[in-house]
């Protein structure tokens, strides 16, 4: 019990427990994004300058990218 305890404690402070979110992309007319700087952090591990430019290249590559938090990578 205890080694699944400290498991689960090592595991929120490496961040892997992290929750994700699904960028709200039907607000945006793509291809075209506003040019605000509020960037996210992707689950690719790429930042993106805001959510737009985010579901752009979803929009674009069709991969399924989530957002991981609302800052740089």
């Amino acid at each position: 019990m205890a080694g699944a305890v400290l498991r689960l404690m090592l595991l929120m402070l490496a961040g892997d427990l992290a929750v994700y979110r699904m960028p709200n992309c039907a607000q945006y007319r793509l291809p075209g994004c506003p040019r605000d700087l509020n960037p996210v952090c992707g689950s690719d591990m790429a930042t993106y300058a805001n959510e737009c430019t985010l579901c752009l290249k979803i929009w674009e590559d069709g991969h399924d990218i989530k957002i991981i938090r609302n800052e740089p990578c």
